[in-house]
């Protein structure tokens, strides 16, 4: 039974050509059993036969094939939003171009869409085809982000994702932010779950992946970690390290104080403050203290403006309103 979703795929590919022909093949037979459908090539600024390619494979099935041709290297989260940018279906499937994760996993990933009533789902690649260079990161990323994000995800990397368009509309990715779609979307408030997978060796092409994005990883996480867990009292975040601050400014200023008037009482020339020039880092520590703080109510000022200037639109849906009371209230 074909499903009412207007199905957009979104294939961000660098460097793939060998692969988009056996791609194209397996893919369009799947997608075949539901009513309409585009496939959106996004050409990441390949420098082999990637191009021509895609414009063969487009004037092959021109009603079908789209693809947006980059002019440079951007990376897989600007290539992704720019293919979520000009999607028309309801439901978007997002995959890679190597055919590690095969096209015919998707009937069963929309399947578990439907059956746990979820807003995204993605593949896991419950036993991967890779080497322990690739593999091993993989898992101690996915430990990581498991822990803090408390999403129950095991393979939050999976190139293979289905999501409803709803979910798209304020997701802004950019960097390495792809590898955290699933944490944002989720604090946003949307169902997410998962789906295994079959994986696959890489039969074409070469790995993409190399160790410099592994540093960028760790940057873009700790920036989720900070404004899904922060974003709304950023002075939580702050004030707690300005408050440890001031505490260990205080404990280590007072011991050398209290040391010094002791030397004085007992002429004990060894506890003055100028045998012991380390008490300036109590000093230190309250202007660090003094900074974080700042820093806090800078971020809960920042936040206020915004939050008011942002309409109840933004905030709640409405039902049943007609459109005179929406403007009024707007207003």
């Amino acid at each position: 039974m074909a499903l009412k979703y207007q199905i957009s795929v979104v294939i961000p590919v660098f460097n793939e050509s060998d692969s988009l022909r056996p791609l194209i093949d397996r893919l369009i037979p799947v997608l075949e059993s539901y009513k309409k459908y585009e496939i959106i090539f996004v050409n990441d600024g390949s420098t082999d036969d990637t191009e021509d390619m895609i414009d063969a494979l487009h004037e092959e099935y021109p009603d079908i094939i789209k693809s947006i041709h980059l002019r440079r290297n951007c990376g897989k989260s600007i290539a992704l939003q720019t293919g979520f940018d000009v999607i028309s279906g309801d439901l978007v499937i997002m995959m890679d171009g190597d055919l590690q994760d095969g096209p015919e996993a998707i009937p069963n990933l929309i399947k578990c869409m439907n059956d746990n009533n979820l807003d995204v789902v993605t593949g896991w690649k419950f036993k991967r085809f890779d080497p322990i260079s690739k593999t091993l990161p993989s898992r101690i990323f996915n430990h990581v982000v498991r822990r803090f994000s408390g999403l129950n995800i095991h393979d939050f990397n999976c190139g293979l994702k289905i999501i409803h368009r709803k979910c798209l509309e304020n997701l802004s990715l950019y960097g390495q932010l792809h590898r955290f779609m699933l944490v944002i979307l989720a604090n946003q408030g949307f169902k997410v779950g998962e789906c295994r997978v079959e994986h696959s060796s890489r039969k074409y092409g070469y790995s993409k992946y190399r160790g410099h994005r592994l540093f960028e990883g760790l940057m873009d996480f700790l920036t989720i970690f900070f404004i899904t867990r922060y974003l709304q009292s950023p002075l939580y975040f702050f004030g707690f390290y300005g408050l440890f601050c001031f505490i260990i400014s205080f404990l280590y200023t007072s011991f050398f104080i209290a040391l010094h008037i002791i030397s004085l009482i007992t002429y004990y020339p060894q506890g003055n403050l100028n045998e012991h020039p380390i008490w300036i880092l109590g000093p230190v520590l309250f202007i660090a203290g003094m900074i974080f703080i700042s820093f806090g109510l800078i971020g809960e000022l920042i936040y206020h403006i915004y939050t008011t200037q942002l309409t109840t639109n933004n905030i709640h849906r409405r039902v049943g309103f007609p459109e005179k009371i929406r403007k009024k209230r707007k207003k």
